[in-house]
């Protein structure tokens, strides 16, 4: 077993489909992508997503932060009056206890790294 982990982002062959549970759904019909490297307390990898709009609750014990590869999106954060949109080469954190909705404006890919705290 090797202790190298790495992902090739321009061709990343067959990942992990999921799309948001039915009642997170607010607009559209999004499809994900993953591609994890690691799944252990901290996890990380690549994720991709079609357009769509669906709610997001993170827990209390999770911080997410992410780097956008391509595509844009929105993220509409409970309590703020306007959504922050992102797109390629921004880095994004989401705090433990984040309450919103992501928004995917355009098909995008991120790299993720995700940790219990």
């Amino acid at each position: 077993m090797s202790n190298l982990k790495y992902a090739r982002t321009a061709s990343l062959g067959a990942g992990e489909p999921g799309r948001p549970e039915p009642d997170l759904l607010i607009e559209g019909a999004p499809e994900f992508m993953s591609w994890p490297l690691i799944e252990a307390r901290t996890m990380s990898g690549v994720w991709a997503a079609s357009p769509g709009h669906h709610r997001v609750m993170r827990g209390e014990d999770l911080i997410e932060s992410f780097y956008i590869l391509e595509g844009e999106i929105e993220l509409f954060e409970e309590g703020q009056a306007a959504p922050k949109r992102f797109g390629p080469g921004d880095l994004v954190v989401l705090e433990p206890g984040f309450r919103g909705s992501w928004k995917t404006i355009s098909a995008m890919r991120k790299v993720y790294f995700t940790s219990k705290v």
